[in-house]
């Protein structure tokens, strides 16, 4: 199938029909930037204290949950900070609210746990282009294991891959990614990559003082909570970006605010 690149018109016309609004109950649960996610894909085991099937997170970040761990230790790696892997991924979950709600996913052409995680792939491919080491994989796919063995499964997307456009949401309104566009040839099947910059900072804010506060992460004297999640912000910037140059080169960017009602403003980057 071939792939559609959506101008502003298009993407305006995306948003407005696959527009949501943020849970604040939900807001903290995550999926990946993916495109293939479904307005009725089913999020299984991790989302289990849900009884709506068809719920889908606001907050989309890179690799989901997995993507999340594996900055923190790049953000250790990068800073130079000391961590404590096991606290690092027992704060985490934490702040996604129980082992059950951890987020990740592959999808069904792939074998694995996570290897149809685009971020999650490329991080295996070339990990040190994120800032992580061996050790640092060695620790993510031990816990992949774990996860499976506690019966906290990945989501399993379907079909290729057709992101169009990256999206870098901000506001208390989120975007399914998947959409029907209406062309001369009848309704085409198109995706996003989404990135929710609003709900990724305002849970990293509170990640970073847990992690702080359980000893997780180490600071040199002098720095705080606010220094943790700024380094946490600018790795995020630089794992988000690594994955997009990767896997959607050349594709164009908008930014979508979101004012309280609903209504949006888009501008290309």
């Amino acid at each position: 199938m071939a792939k559609i690149i959506l101008n502003k018109a298009q993407v305006s016309q995306l948003v407005w029909d696959n527009r949501y609004p943020v849970k604040e109950e939900e807001k903290f649960l995550s999926r990946c930037i993916d495109g293939r996610y479904e307005k009725n894909s089913k999020l299984k085991s991790q989302m289990s204290k849900l009884e709506n099937n068809n719920f889908l997170p606001a907050l989309s970040i890179p690799g989901a949950d997995l993507g999340e761990l594996a900055l923190i230790l790049a953000t250790a790696n990068d800073f130079g900070l000391a961590v404590d892997y096991e606290k690092v991924f027992q704060g985490l979950i934490k702040v996604v609210g129980g082992l059950k709600n951890f987020s990740y996913h592959t999808d069904s052409h792939h074998g694995g746990l996570a290897l149809g995680c685009g971020h999650f792939g490329q991080i295996l491919k070339d990990f040190v282009a994120y800032n992580l080491q061996k050790k640092d994989i060695e620790f993510l796919e031990e816990k992949l294991k774990f996860l499976e063995k506690k019966d906290v499964l990945p989501v399993i997307l379907e079909g290729e891959h057709l992101e169009g456009a990256v999206l870098l949401i901000k506001g208390d309104w989120a975007v399914y990614p998947r959409y029907y566009l209406a062309t001369d040839e009848g309704k085409k099947l198109v995706e996003v990559f989404a990135y929710h910059q609003s709900l990724a900072d305002e849970r990293r804010k509170i990640l970073a003082k847990r992690l702080i506060d359980d000893g997780a992460v180490v600071l040199y004297p002098g720095c705080d909570e606010d220094y943790l999640y700024q380094v946490m912000s600018d790795e995020a910037e630089n794992h988000l970006f690594e994955t997009l140059n990767r896997l959607g080169k050349d594709l164009p960017i908008y930014s979508v605010v979101f004012d309280a009602q609903g209504g949006f403003d888009i501008e290309k980057r």
